[in-house]
């Protein structure tokens, strides 16, 4: 048993070694030992092999195998050999594993006898130019509202303020997902806050789901009518659980270190690695909520700062595997606030709402190199087979999501109608009607009067980019305060689209002529009339081109009427 035992401790002893090396030179995001560390560990193995479409092999035509003899080295069979490293091997044994390396070596036209000592010998297919179109796409994305249902008109008009916003980016094997959304509704004894936050990593087909945070709080007239609550998870464990009831002024600020892996067996040329592939790195959260009567206020500020790892060994003594190089997944820091008041006037008619809202994020992904490596050390030389995993500069972006702040009267006692007759946007030819290979799959049109959000998606059933209807697209009817004579409206089109490989890209249409793309109005209510991206007059039809094309196509247009009532066609002569 005890024979047994120190086996076993041996064998531990030797695969520990071999893991160790293999973080050598390969650099992670500090770690702090006095925050909480949640570990996650799979279980299911990600297992790839030369053969996989994701990965390219260098090879050259096979070498005639001829075996390396005791003379060579100038050892003998029984002779105790210590490596480089200080392990321990009989001449034997060392020979017998130098033949067994050369021969699957030869086999992929290499030799131990080549003079190149690091050799590149496998990469896995990292879609640069695709990335590179994610790149420059994804700067220009704007948060988007989702679809609103239209209320019928009253006095009191409830306020409904939405933005949402997702970041993916990478493909199948490396990528990352960053999202938040706001919401914030007025009612006439209720004020509310949704927001919510979260960040995604998937590398190898695995997914890791960083944080996720949700808050949901609601202010009534009185202290007894409020409710909420806050909740974060982390590597999708529930960590902070809040409810409120009352009157609160609620902060928290929590970090963790975090280490998320799973098993993986990786080709290097004819060798196969095995061990753990993963991430590690902290990531934590600033969070708040007040409630008083009529008022709510709600922040997130989560932080993630993640870098990938891997502890890889194999079974040869005169061979070790590593890892080198320095990927960072992603540090990304997140800061999403809104507040809203109901402010009750004498008259009634003069209440209004306070609305203030503000979201930044700043990113920077799949930044760096990541390589598996094969060492061998022969006595006479060493060689270095690398397994190039990743390799790129990565993304970076710095973006302002929305920062509002206005006073919305709560009454409203006139209204207008905004048609929207034509959009033009992304379509599958350029300008000289060369092929982009565009396929439109969506327009979504959102529309902000003050602070109400309206919002609306329309399917493109020819995929050529163009919609337009005889009568209108879309007609919403507009409520507004005589008490606030001008009003900022603003027309934003994201269209959703795909081209060649990548199947969903958005854009926000340029109809501008300006370093804006929205078209943005001031309303004159007292004499119909507005002035901003283009001037016009109530019952006018108009059209906003732009001035900036992503692909070659030709500008991006829509057409729209502010109109003092809805208008019917008529019905076809019989």
């Amino acid at each position: 048993m005890k024979k047994v035992l120190l086996i076993i401790i041996t064998l531990w002893i030797i695969l520990s070694i071999n893991l160790v090396s293999a973080q050598q030179n390969f650099n992670l995001p500090q770690i702090s030992q006095n925050i909480p560390k949640i570990t996650v560990k799979l279980t299911t193995p990600v297992i790839l092999d030369s053969k996989s479409a994701k990965i390219f092999t260098i090879k050259k035509p096979p070498i005639a195998f001829k075996p390396f003899n005791y003379d060579f080295f100038k050892i003998t069979k029984s002779q105790i050999i210590t490596l480089s490293d200080g392990r321990k091997i009989t001449g034997e044994d060392f020979l017998k594993e130098i033949n067994d390396i050369e021969q699957k070596l030869n086999s992929y036209g290499y030799s131990l006898r080549d003079k190149e000592e690091e050799i590149v010998i496998q990469r896995i297919v990292i879609p640069r130019q695709n990335f590179e179109i994610q790149r420059k796409i994804f700067k220009e994305i704007v948060p988007y509202a989702p679809e609103t249902p239209e209320e019928p008109l009253k006095e009191f008009k409830n306020l409904n303020w939405e933005r949402r916003w997702e970041l993916p980016l990478g493909n199948d094997d490396f990528n990352v997902n960053v999202g938040t959304g706001l919401r914030l509704v007025g009612e006439e004894k209720k004020v509310s806050s949704n927001a919510f936050a979260y960040a995604t990593v998937g590398l190898l087909g695995k997914k890791a789901e960083l944080i996720k945070v949700e808050t949901d709080i609601g202010a009534g007239e009185n202290n007894n009518s409020h409710k909420g609550y806050a909740r974060v998870y982390i590597l999708g464990d529930k960590k902070i659980e809040e409810s409120f009831k009352t009157n609160v002024k609620y902060k928290d600020k929590s970090e963790y270190n975090v280490d998320w892996s799973f098993p993986i067996t990786f080709p290097v040329g004819p060798f196969n690695v095995s061990g753990s592939f993963g991430l590690r790195g902290k990531l934590g959260l600033d969070l708040g909520a007040t409630l008083d009567p009529l008022f709510c206020n709600a922040f997130v500020a989560p932080y993630v700062d993640v870098g990938a790892y891997a502890e890889i060994g194999l079974d040869y003594k005169v061979a070790s595997a590593g890892v080198g190089g320095e990927l960072s997944i992603l540090k990304d820091k997140l800061y999403v606030n809104g507040s809203l008041n109901l402010v009750l006037q004498n008259p009634i008619s003069k209440s209004y709402f306070q609305i203030s809202t503000k979201g930044e994020n700043e990113l920077s992904a799949l930044s760096g190199d990541l390589y598996f490596y094969v060492k061998i050390d022969y006595l006479v030389g060493k060689k270095k087979f690398k397994a190039e995993i990743y390799e790129w500069d990565g993304f970076s972006y710095n973006t302002k999501l929305f920062e509002y702040t206005s006073k919305e009267p709560a009454y409203k006692d006139k209204e207008l109608w905004l048609s929207i007759k034509e959009i033009r946007g992304l379509t599958p030819y350029g300008a000289r009607n060369e092929d982009l290979k565009i396929k439109s799959k969506s327009f979504t049109v959102i529309v902000d009067v003050g602070a109400q959000t309206y919002s609306k998606e329309f399917i493109d059933p020819n995929g050529n980019g163009l919609l337009s209807s005889r009568s209108s697209i879309w007609q919403i009817k507009i409520p507004l305060s005589s008490i606030n004579p001008q009003i900022p409206i603003k027309i934003t089109v994201i269209q959703n689209y795909s081209m060649g490989d990548l199947k969903d890209l958005t854009a926000t249409l340029d109809l501008s002529k300006d370093q804006r793309k929205e078209v943005e109005l001031l309303l004159d209510i007292n004499n119909n009339t507005y002035t901003g991206t283009l001037n016009g007059k109530v019952d006018e039809e108009k059209t906003a081109i732009g001035d900036k094309s992503y692909w070659g196509e030709r500008y991006h247009q829509i057409t729209f009427e502010l109109s003092s009532g809805l208008k019917f066609n008529p019905a076809p002569a019989k």
